[in-house]
């Protein structure tokens, strides 16, 4: 499946080791080249109250024991004067509260009797299409260290930001930053970010937008993926210090159920990986259509820089073109928990291994 992992693994890393540039591409011009109305039109991003988003607990989460027991100090006094008013409306919230668990309750049902859709994707431990264990959290952060013949260039980091509103539905924001370390961006400097945005309810995603700050070239990558229409929109934006400016659209007819390069890779960790399982979902980008396929080969226990950890290694099926081309396996070991953290990834090129190996794991709201 061509450029699933290539996008923000191969590429962005071995250009780490090209060039001979000490800082990110002057353009005159990048106001222009990251406006893009008829994308903005087609995506509409709200943020959410703080407690639904889940920022509250995020900034509660990070306060010290001495901030907390402050903050408490300073509440109780207001919690004293409300508490007469919360009384008044004690009974009337606990009727409202009633009515709101029968319309739960009887959406668990509804969702329950549905079968998991599409039928080709596995679905065990799903219900519907959500799993029964929601492996992600506001606030989790998987840094990786990319290296090459042990020699770290750079950093990966896998993120899950606070929900947000898009298009009118609750939607996760996940973000994935490649930066290359003080070192390496004397020689080549790569700032890259991709974000993309899935439905909380099927797990759908809606867009994927690329920055790409590089020494020898700037680009705006945006793609949006509608499942509902089944239609795709593709536009790519570059500049370069050889080749100048050149710009890109495309359209096309999406499969049903399709997730975009980014989203696939935290869609993989609702699946429940056991050895010997093969998965299989689609995959829209840039024009095509593409089903990824991929193999859990094993339990493995693995040294990291936080300790031994138990994780499951899956191989995927990836077709890629060009000089960057792998030459053997591409692995993908995740822990082997209801979480599914992505740990370390491999993929064999025509000189060496690319590794990007955990080197810190925060693990968001619990």
């Amino acid at each position: 499946m061509k450029e699933v992992i290539s996008k923000f693994f191969l590429i962005s890393f071995v250009v780490l080791f090209s060039g001979c540039a000490s800082k990110v591409m002057d353009y005159e011009h990048m106001e222009k080249l990251e406006e893009n109305k008829e994308y903005e039109q087609m995506i509409q991003v709200k943020e959410l109250p703080d407690e639904e988003s889940g920022k509250s607990l995020l900034d509660k989460q990070g306060q010290s024991p001495q901030e907390e027991k402050q903050k408490s100090s300073q509440d109780s006094g207001k919690k004293n004067s409300e508490k007469k008013k919360a009384e008044t409306k004690k009974e009337s919230k606990k009727i409202e509260e009633a009515h709101k668990d029968k319309k739960i309750e009887k959406k668990m049902t509804a969702t329950k009797s549905k079968k998991k859709e599409p039928d080709y994707e596995d679905s065990e431990n799903f219900i519907g299409r959500r799993p029964v264990k929601d492996p992600f959290r506001v606030g989790e952060k998987i840094r990786l260290s990319m290296t090459y013949f042990n020699i770290t260039a750079g950093y990966m980091d896998l993120m899950v930001k606070p929900f947000v509103e898009v298009n009118g539905e609750k939607a996760y924001h996940f973000e994935v930053d490649i930066q290359s370390n003080s070192f390496f961006s004397r020689i080549y400097t790569v700032d890259d970010k991709a974000t993309t945005y899935m439905n909380y309810e099927n797990l759908l995603p809606y867009n994927l937008d690329i920055k790409v700050r590089e020494s020898k070239q700037v680009k705006e990558i945006r793609s949006v993926i509608d499942n509902k229409t089944l239609k795709g929109s593709y536009w790519e934006k570059k500049a370069t210090k050889e080749k100048g400016e050149k710009e890109r659209r495309v359209q096309w007819d999406i499969k049903p159920f399709s997730q975009n390069v980014i989203s696939a890779v935290y869609y993989l960790r609702n699946f429940t990986l056991t050895p010997g399982k093969k998965l299989q979902f689609r995959v829209a980008d840039d024009g095509k259509n593409y089903m990824f396929k991929g193999e859990v080969l094993r339990r493995e226990k693995l040294d990291t820089e936080i300790g031994e950890l138990n994780t499951v290694v899956v191989k995927p099926e990836i077709s890629l073109q060009g000089a960057f081309k792998p030459v053997g396996d591409i692995l993908i070991w995740l822990t082997d928990d209801d979480r599914k953290f992505v740990v370390r990834i491999e993929s064999k090129i025509k000189i060496g291994t690319i590794v990007a190996k955990l080197k810190s794991l925060e693990r968001g709201i619990e």
